[in-house]
């Protein structure tokens, strides 16, 4: 109770007061005291792919392994997604009240649930700045005391976050996964390449550029190595394959310069035929019937390729930064995760991060300074994540066991200016 005094006394900003949640008890030992029985709900609203709904789990795994006794919810528009990638989580639909999509408003959301949270967390909040008036018309109960707000990677369009993820000596780190159980993959034999990047012209024509870039550099490094290679894609590529003649030949282009055939096999079995010189030196197959896969078996996938795979997505990223940290990861650089790539670059040194021209892969050369294990040093949640949240567990028991500790917050709420509440505090 003093040491909250003196804070609140300290402070030169009435909005850092609410900084205390998480900075009062750091460095504090949690019992398990601080935690037991306490409910706490994930709010979850996925706005395209599964990054979010990968999160979300991740973070939920965490909790429930760092305090076995924290009753942890997760409350999502799209149940779905996590039952498409396998998840067993028990999901709290959250409903809509008009017209179903993604990316929503927590004002058009519903909640049909009798328990009440103790602690709301928005994992991760995305595309808008966190309104906690908005989110009040979802969740009434939710205040500046018991609601926190988790950011994407290395967001800074949307800020400010309670808890800031990603890489970066001002956020928590990235959600390594070293429980997962590895399973040699069958779904193809031969040596293979690994494709997993977005489409255009939701990414403009940069999609098409970045696989191409690493087309290139792909057949020219391993061309003469296998007889029989093939490059596992996501279904975009292979409808641009059939569809777009711009980017059908300039990927033919490419291809012919290192092999003798090339054969695309779509998702309905059949296989057609992009080039040919009637050599047979070697042989390159486009393999468009393999994704998508759960998470398991794409994480699988992941394992068993050759060391250079191109991905996208966040999750993509530190599930292969998690499994195979000997291979190269070539990342495709969406518009808003510049600055994540940027980090990339400075904690790793590996200067093909810092362009999207040459972040999906380059023919200039091989080898280049790439400091992986710096990274996952420097930037693990499962270590600076953790103190942030035994911080907060053990403020909001103080919160809710503490009269005194209680009614120190409301003076705070009922106060408009920093001045007068330092004067009410010194009258007490």
């Amino acid at each position: 109770m003093e040491e909250l005094i003196n804070k609140i006394l300290e402070t030169n900003s009435f909005d850092n007061l609410y900084d205390l949640r998480l900075n009062l008890f750091l460095n504090e030992k949690i019992k398990k005291i601080h935690y037991d029985k306490i409910k706490i709900g994930l709010i979850n609203i996925p706005c395209g792919g599964y990054g979010d709904v990968i999160k979300c789990i991740k973070v939920c795994d965490y909790l429930k392994k760092w305090y076995p006794t924290l009753n942890t919810k997760i409350c999502s528009t799209s149940k779905q997604k996590y039952r498409n990638i396998g998840s067993k989580h028990q999901i709290i639909e959250l409903k809509h009240k008009s017209k179903e999509g993604e990316c929503k408003k927590f004002s058009d959301l519903r909640l049909d649930y009798n328990m009440k949270f103790d602690i709301l967390l928005i994992i991760p909040i995305i595309n808008r700045s966190f309104d906690l008036n908005n989110f009040k018309k979802l969740i009434p109960y939710a205040n500046n005391w018991n609601t926190y707000v988790m950011s994407e990677y290395n967001d800074i369009d949307n800020e400010p976050y309670d808890l800031p993820i990603g890489i970066g000596n001002n956020n928590l780190g990235l959600f390594f996964d070293y429980n997962f159980k590895f399973k040699k993959q069958r779904l193809i034999k031969n040596p293979y390449a690994l494709v997993y990047i977005q489409p255009s012209p939701e990414w403009g024509v940069h999609s098409r550029y970045c696989f191409l870039s690493y087309l290139e550099m792909i057949c020219k490094k391993y061309s003469k190595k296998y007889k029989v290679f093939e490059i596992i894609i996501p279904p975009w590529i292979e409808e641009d394959l059939v569809y777009n003649y711009p980017f059908k030949k300039k990927s033919k282009d490419i291809i012919s310069d290192y092999f003798s055939l090339c054969t695309l096999k779509l998702k309905e079995g059949e296989n057609i035929l992009l080039y040919s010189d009637d050599k047979n030196k070697n042989n390159l197959i486009l393999r468009g019937d393999i994704l998508p896969q759960p998470r398991e078996k794409f994480i699988d996938l992941i394992v068993d390729s050759i060391p250079d795979v191109l991905l996208t997505g966040d999750e993509s990223l530190v599930d292969a930064l998690t499994c195979c940290k000997d291979k190269t990861i070539w990342y495709q650089i969406a518009p808003w995760k510049q600055n994540l790539a940027y980090n990339l670059y400075l904690e790793t040194g590996n200067k093909n991060y810092s362009t999207f021209k040459t972040t999906c892969g380059t023919i200039k050369g091989f080898r280049f300074k790439n400091d992986v294990d710096n990274l996952i040093k420097n930037n693990d949640f499962r270590i600076k994540g953790k103190e942030k949240f035994d911080a907060l567990l053990i403020f909001n028991h103080y919160m809710m066991k503490d009269k005194d500790f209680k009614g120190l917050l409301n003076t705070i709420d009922k106060s408009r200016y920093l001045d007068t509440l330092k004067k009410k505090i010194k009258n007490m």
